[in-house]
């Protein structure tokens, strides 16, 4: 029974284990898109910063009040915490927000880093110097009368002293909160172990229930076990008594023989006539004792690959004086030529034997006897032996297979009883149906199929 349920049990587990591992796999996948989305909200940013202050850093120190102002706008936003552009040489050109706290070493920082619950977005940058650039609007464009030559003199004054006039490399620095990403994976974490533990209910209820589904099966197994049990020691019971009834009888006859053989006033020509009446008596009683014994016997069948169609050329051949006798023939047919079964060779062979002799001193005279191996259910066959015979009354029928009963004259009850008690052994059922048109057909069913 343990080992039944090993099997079992293993697939559960691999299953639970099997939805684990794929709910941790979806997390980690949505985990991840989670932070790429807030790495790509990250380098637009910066994208964009970094593209203002390449586009409009000619305006000098105008510019730089005016990225400032940009900085302090991106952190009053909800995601963004600190914002700062550091020079080479790790001054701090602008910042906002918690810059101070933030601004570390971050020329030798990865471009991503994750931790304390931000996001920090590190970025270089190349300006080249502003000489080699355009200095400014054309003469004139956009300024007031007069004013011109004295806006672009002060103008240049103020570009050539702003912090990216010399060009070179700086640093953008985005400290992004990584609350929102954090709050997701939590979530999905949550689902996750909510499938996983609801997977887990699931495979213990299916666990729960194949072994309320199994002791039922045990119990109704014990059930069938106890009430064949019960049954055999009823036939068994019922046999017995048979047995002596019909065992008085011949001892009575035997007796009763041998008292007269022992009588002085015996006539000359008497004893070899009753010596030959006390034979007969007892081998009467031999052969009566023999078939109790048989029926009583345990039958442990030792299982085989059968042909059905040998056994019945090999019933064909030992019955032969009978079918001659009375005209009768056997036929033998199977869904396939060599189909075999697993069965007790010897045991089959006398269930068959004691059900094809019925059937032929049932048969009416020039009839046939068919023994067909006929496709059951769940892939096992079925063996039915027919006759053309006058059939069993329905009152009579359930009664066939009970020890010493008997519809044929001279018949000793115990031929189909042997039946019976080689079928359960098997496994398999025995039992009879009427057949159309006339006759009887016994069969056992549920044999299993044999090897290929």
């Amino acid at each position: 029974m343990q080992r039944s349920r090993l099997p079992l049990f293993t697939a559960l587990a691999l299953a639970w284990i099997a939805l684990a591992v794929w709910q941790w796999h979806d997390y980690g996948v949505e985990y991840r898109h989670a932070r790429e989305a807030l790495i790509r909200q990250a380098d637009s940013i910066m994208q964009a910063l970094t593209g203002g202050i390449r586009s409009h850093r000619r305006l000098g120190y105008y510019f730089a009040d005016q990225l400032q102002g940009v900085l302090e706008e991106l952190v009053a936003s909800e995601d963004v915490l600190a914002a700062a552009v550091v020079s080479e040489d790790g001054r701090l050109v602008c910042s906002a927000g918690d810059s101070q706290g933030q601004v570390r070493a971050v020329h030798d920082e990865l471009e991503v880093t994750w931790q304390d619950g931000t996001l920090r977005y590190v970025k270089q940058f190349e300006l080249a110097p502003r000489s080699e650039e355009h200095p400014g609007p054309p003469p004139g464009r956009g300024l007031g009368r007069g004013l011109g030559p004295r806006w672009r003199h002060q103008a240049d004054a103020h570009a050539d002293a702003a912090p990216f006039a010399e060009g070179g490399n700086f640093t953008a620095l985005l400290v992004l909160d990584s609350g929102a990403v954090a709050d997701r994976g939590r979530r999905a974490a949550w689902t996750r172990l909510a499938i996983v533990a609801a997977g887990a209910l699931v495979l213990l209820s299916l666990a729960l229930v194949w072994r309320a589904t199994f002791r039922l099966a045990e119990a109704r197994g014990r059930q069938r076990l106890l009430e064949t049990e019960t049954r055999y020691l009823r036939e068994l019971s019922q046999a017995a008594a048979g047995l002596a009834h019909e065992t008085r009888n011949p001892l009575g006859l035997i007796r009763g023989w041998t008292q007269r053989l022992a009588s002085p006033d015996s006539a000359v020509d008497e004893p070899q006539r009753r010596t030959q009446a006390i034979v007969e008596e007892c081998d009467r009683l031999t052969a009566r004792i023999n078939q109790f014994l048989a029926f009583a016997r345990p039958a442990e069948p030792r299982l085989e690959d059968v042909q059905p169609a040998a056994l019945a050329e090999e019933l064909a051949a030992l019955l032969e004086p009978d079918f001659q006798s009375r005209g009768i023939r056997l036929d033998y047919t199977s869904p396939a030529p060599g189909t075999g079964v697993r069965a007790d060779g010897e045991l089959l062979r006398q269930a068959l034997f004691n059900l094809v002799q019925n059937a032929v001193q049932a048969s009416p005279e020039a009839s046939t006897v068919e023994i067909h191996l006929v496709p059951g259910q769940n892939g096992r066959y079925r063996l039915e032996v027919a006759d053309a015979g006058s059939g069993v009354p329905d009152r009579l029928a359930g009664e066939l297979f009970t020890p010493y009963f008997t519809t044929r004259k001279g018949g000793t009850g115990l031929g189909l009883a042997i039946v019976r008690r080689i079928a359960v052994a098997h496994g398999w059922e025995a039992g009879y149906t009427a057949r159309p048109g006339g006759g009887s057909v016994f069969w056992l069913d549920g044999l299993q199929p044999g090897n290929p």
